[in-house]
């Protein structure tokens, strides 16, 4: 997509070590327009979620250098050496916002 493209505007940050452990377990379905944004985290599981999840990995710069499309539960992600950040979104938007691997990804506090 074009620049401007808001992927999100109700992410959560997982600040904490609870959160980042709990990520979306036990949490409903992703709406669009959700995310949730996990720092120095270069690979991901769905274990204990009921739901598929796109998984963005974003470096330091906010370049993408992951793409993980519809994650079922119960998996692993591939590991992303390069990656400080994942972006947890509903399944299928990565591929609505016509993301791609060498994109650039802009978090802005909202407040």
């Amino acid at each position: 997509m074009g620049s401007g493209y808001v992927l999100s505007r109700n992410a959560v940050y997982a600040k904490s070590l609870l959160a980042r452990i709990r990520g979306l377990i036990s949490h409903r379905p992703l709406s669009d327009g959700e995310a949730l944004v996990i720092p120095a985290c270069r690979q991901v599981h769905t274990f204990f979620m009921r739901f598929s999840i796109d998984i963005v990995f974003v470096n330091r710069d906010g370049r993408i250098v992951g793409i993980e499309g519809e994650l079922p539960p119960f998996s692993f992600s591939g590991y992303h050496r390069k990656a400080y950040f994942a972006v947890e979104l509903p399944a299928g938007a990565a591929r609505r916002a016509g993301l791609e691997v060498g994109g650039m990804l802009l978090f802005k506090d909202g407040k």
